[in-house]
């Protein structure tokens, strides 16, 4: 199985570049294992600028879009008894990827039904900090989790502060495109 796939053509004017893919086994138990397969994406334009005016090089916008495998496959009707479930432990492996980037004080909000498209998703909005050398920089992010036949999970992270003067952030701006970017995933 592959990595769900986004609108490449969104994302190659959009700045995006495809950072990693993997497939890891992230639940494995009474008899299920479910297996990620799973494409990151950074904005390198955005690094760049931020390394040309003398910031920190390092992923300060990105997005991923994941694939899961179960095994055995749920049954007719069992998805939405798993929904529950694949949210919460999505939930917590965002927090946990936010936290290895070095993102500090992660805060999920209050999940919401949100639509995608033709599809309805379970959204949470997340709210964090990166401390570098010489700024604080808020971030703000989000994941969505949705079932089509197979269960995706789809989200970001994206500065909305603290990185002025090297550049300009649009937080309002990298919100839509982090939504649109989910939308199209396929």
């Amino acid at each position: 199985m592959d990595p769900p796939t986004p609108d490449s053509t969104r994302l190659s004017e959009g700045g995006w570049t495809l950072s990693r893919e993997e497939a890891e086994i992230v639940h494995e138990g009474l008899g299920v294992s479910v297996t990620a397969h799973t494409a990151v994406y950074e904005d390198a334009g955005l690094r760049e600028r931020i390394v040309e005016a003398g910031g920190e090089d390092r992923v300060w916008r990105f997005f991923f879009a994941s694939r899961l495998d179960i095994a055995p496959s749920p049954g007719f009707g069992m998805a939405s008894a798993a929904r529950p479930y694949v949210v919460r432990e999505s939930k917590e492996t965002f927090v946990e990827e936010l936290r290895e980037r070095g993102f500090e004080d992660v805060a999920g909000g209050d999940t919401e039904t949100v639509e995608l498209g033709g599809r309805r998703g379970r959204m949470t909005p997340h709210r964090a900090r990166l401390s570098t050398a010489d700024r604080d920089v808020e971030v703000l992010g989000a994941v969505v989790v949705w079932h089509d036949g197979d269960f995706h999970v789809a989200g970001g992270a994206y500065p909305v502060s603290g990185l002025e003067p090297l550049v300009d952030v649009d937080g309002d701006a990298y919100e839509a495109e982090l939504l649109e970017l989910i939308r199209a995933v396929a």
